[in-house]
């Protein structure tokens, strides 16, 4: 079995990687291990929907992977998740892509330049392939942005238009390659904030970035077993 890591900035996946045997530094954001028998690769690509999308279909046309696990942390739309709890992120949305009008935002879906139930979208909505049961982690749903919200007007805008629980920046991108490639995925956060006016004295990185390394690793021991 061969998985990739996805994630964007080092500082996300390091305390994580410490744990597996390195095998070759490719490049500076591209990284293989070992993980008992899971060869494991790790790809840096950056912050946001662009880098990511091209890094990722890349990476994935030029390896074979059994699965793609997203990994990193995430601010929480909501306070039924505490800072510090991981989540696997189980659908996705693009929360910024759209047609801004006098006194609205319209998705791409809503002013009509895509159908909501065009490939891979099912009701606008982007599911990962193959794994939404592959964890005991609590299922969330996600929306994936080109910024950290941090104004009350625009936090309220997504609030009252979208249904996520969580925030990332990178997350649909990664369900959105996954599927036109066909390639499972998974993606897995750790909540390092709320997403409210910024205030970062509340923030727990630290805590976050701790919590997201045990729950990937009881992952990948999970896959180990099945391996042997």
């Amino acid at each position: 079995m061969k998985i990739l890591i996805v994630a964007a900035t080092w500082l996300e996946v390091k305390m994580l990687a410490d744990e597996f045997q390195l095998v070759d530094e490719t490049t500076h954001n591209f990284k293989k291990y070992r993980f008992d028998d899971v060869g494991i690769d790790v790809l840096i690509t950056g912050i946001g929907v662009a880098f990511t999308t091209f890094h990722l279909t890349n990476t994935l046309a030029a390896n074979n992977y059994s699965l793609v696990l997203n990994a990193g942390i995430a601010g929480s739309l909501t306070k039924e998740l505490e800072i510090g709890e991981v989540v696997n992120v189980v659908t996705e949305e693009f929360g910024d892509l759209g047609i801004e009008k006098e006194n609205e935002f319209l998705t791409l879906f809503e002013a009509g330049f895509m159908d909501a139930g065009e490939f891979p979208f099912e009701n606008g909505i982007l599911k990962p392939p193959g794994l939404n049961g592959f964890t005991d982690l609590k299922k969330v749903r996600g929306l994936t942005t080109s910024k950290s919200h941090g104004r009350n007007t625009s936090i309220n805008e997504i609030k009252t238009k979208f249904s996520a629980q969580v925030e990332s920046m990178e997350g649909a991108a990664v369900f959105f390659v996954c599927n036109w490639l066909g390639i499972d995925c998974c993606q897995i956060r750790a909540i390092s904030n709320y997403v409210e006016p910024r205030e970062t004295a509340s923030w727990d990185i630290p805590l976050a970035l701790q919590k997201l390394s045990d729950a990937v690793i009881h992952v990948m021991r999970k896959l180990a077993v099945g391996v042997t």
